[in-house]
C-alpha cells in the first residue's frame, strides 16, 4: 500500500508496489500494464507520480513503451549459445522454457537460384533440391524465417508433417543421421516487407540472418540453411 506519510517518494513506492504485482502475476496474459488513469486510481497517486514511476521502470529495463499500444512487461530474451554442436528451434526454444511451433510456408523440390546454395550443396547448373521454408514461433510468437535446402535424396522429408514435428529430430531419431554443425556466418540486415509480415514487425526493423551448413556424420553436406530474425528477443551467448 502507498503510504504518504513516509520518507519515500511516492513514485519509488509505485514502483515497489508494481514490482510486487508482477511477481504476483497480477497483469493479464498480454503483459500489458493499465493505463496511467487506471494505474492512477489503482495506486490512489496523480498521473504525473505514475508517469514518472513508468519511466523509471523503462530505464531499468523493467517495461518498454510500444507507441499506439501501451506500456509492457519486457519478457526476458531467449538465450542462443553459439559453440559447435548443432541445436534444432525446438530445442532451443525447450531450452528456454517456450513452446515451439511451425508454418510450412514452402515444401518443395526446386531448381536453386541462389549461388550460395548451389555452390555448397555442389549443384550442377540445373540440377534440383528439396527447399523446406518455415516461419517459426515460440509461444505462438512469430521469431524466425528459416529457409533449408538439402540434396534431392532427401525428398522423403516433403512428405513429413514439418508442423508439429522437429525437424532435426526425424532426422535424428528415425534416420538414424548425426547432425554435425559446419559453418555458421551472422550479418545484419534490415526487415523487408515480406520479413515484415511474417514476422508482425516494422519494415526496416533490423534482423539478424545467419547462414548455416550442417553435415552428416561422414562429413557429407545435409542441408544449409538461412534464417532471417531473433531481432531484439535473443541474446546470442558466443563464449
Amino acid at each position: 500500500m502507498i503510504d504518504f506519510n513516509s520518507m519515500v517518494p511516492l513514485y519509488q513506492q509505485v514502483i515497489e508496489q508494481i514490482m510486487i504485482d508482477i511477481e504476483h502475476n497480477k497483469f493479464d496474459k498480454t503483459r500489458r500494464l493499465p493505463t496511467e488513469d487506471e494505474m492512477s486510481r489503482n495506486y490512489g497517486v496523480s498521473r504525473i507520480t505514475i508517469r514518472k514511476a513508468v519511466s523509471e521502470l523503462a530505464n531499468r529495463g523493467i517495461v518498454v513503451k510500444k507507441q499506439g499500444k501501451g506500456t509492457f512487461l519486457k519478457t526476458p530474451p531467449m538465450k542462443k549459445v553459439l559453440n559447435n554442436s548443432a541445436m534444432s528451434f525446438t530445442n532451443l526454444c525447450h531450452a528456454n522454457g517456450k513452446v515451439a511451433g511451425s508454418k510450412v510456408l514452402e515444401a518443395s523440390i526446386c531448381i536453386p537460384e541462389d549461388t550460395d546454395v548451389i555452390e555448397t550443396l555442389g549443384l550442377q547448373e540445373g540440377e534440383k533440391a528439396v527447399r523446406i521454408r518455415r516461419l517459426r514461433y515460440a509461444d505462438g510468437k512469430p521469431l524466425v524465417i528459416e529457409d533449408n535446402y538439402f540434396p534431392l535424396k532427401y525428398s522423403y522429408l516433403i512428405g513429413i508433417d514439418l508442423e508439429n514435428k522437429s525437424l532435426y529430430s526425424y532426422l535424428e531419431t528415425e534416420q538414424g543421421i548425426n547432425i554435425i554443425s559446419g559453418h555458421l556466418t551472422m550479418r545484419l540486415i534490415r526487415a523487408n516487407n515480406n520479413t515484415a509480415h511474417l514476422l508482425n514487425v516494422q519494415r526496416n526493423t533490423p534482423m539478424l540472418q545467419l547462414w548455416s551448413t550442417n553435415l552428416c556424420e561422414n562429413g557429407e553436406i545435409l542441408h544449409t540453411c538461412r534464417q532471417v530474425g531473433y531481432g531484439e528477443d535473443f541474446d546470442f551467448i558466443i563464449r
